[in-house]
């Protein structure tokens, strides 16, 4: 008799642990392409913690999916970028050929995500948003685009040593939050202290959305353009809805 109940006891803690552990399981999942819509293969897509430690990574499959599960939580950002294109890392791929990153910050995983990803020239890295108390009802936005073009402009310096940012008339400015666009009220290029001195980046201010996600976060979706030549890119930004009372 104990043992029939050792043996109940066993498949009851096991059934459990196992649904748990599936409701505590979520997916990320899309597609990673260029601007055109041409699927990526083999690109990284890749979790960081804060202290940028890989939690969880995947490569795209020939037509550019990819499928990660993780466990619910918030994460300090994803990656993506297909690293025999990046500078950084030594590619051998003519100039022309090379790219930079895609990043979604302040990932916030509370059930299954689909999140496509484009990538190109230009890296909006750095992003944050924030609302200021008191002021104009609305979003600002901090972020550093970053154009490869420019950065090869100057082939004799470190690219850490060089303003990728394009000034304001030279740069196309296109914010979505929860896939609704919002207005563009300022772009504002601003100095960024680093440990080796500036670097530049820019402070946006956008219309608060015209509809709520049913969620208790909101998505920002942020896309440039240099308009002098050409190179593109976006992120993602997860913020989670003020609860002020």
């Amino acid at each position: 008799m104990r043992k029939k109940a050792s043996i109940f006891l066993f498949l009851f803690c096991f059934i459990y642990l196992q649904g748990n552990a599936q409701t505590d399981s979520i997916t990320i999942s899309g597609m990673v392409s260029d601007f055109e819509g041409q699927p990526v293969d083999s690109a990284l897509v890749e979790i960081k913690h804060s202290n940028f430690k890989t939690a969880y990574e995947t490569l795209t499959d020939s037509k550019g999916h990819y499928s990660l599960k993780v466990s619910k939580g918030k994460y300090f950002a994803l990656g993506s970028l297909k690293m025999s294109e990046y500078p950084v890392a030594g590619s051998i791929l003519p100039k022309d050929d090379q790219r930079l990153e895609f990043w979604a910050w302040n990932l916030i995983v509370e059930e299954d995500i689909l999140l496509n990803i484009k990538y190109h020239r230009l890296e909006v890295y750095g992003v944050n948003v924030f609302r200021i108390q008191g002021a104009y009802p609305g979003y600002t936005i901090y972020c550093r685009p970053m154009s490869l073009t420019r950065g090869f402009s100057e082939p004799d310096k470190n690219l850490d040593f060089i303003d990728l940012c394009p000034p304001p008339e030279e740069l196309e400015v296109r914010v979505k939050i929860n896939g609704h666009p919002v207005k563009v009220n300022m772009k504002e290029k601003v100095k960024e202290y680093v440990s080796n001195g500036i670097c530049y980046g820019y402070l946006l201010h956008v219309d608060l959305p015209s509809e709520q996600a049913n969620k208790n976060y909101n998505i920002f979706h942020i896309e440039m353009t240099d308009l002098k030549n050409g190179d593109q890119g976006e992120a993602v930004y997860f913020k989670k809805k003020d609860d002020y009372e």
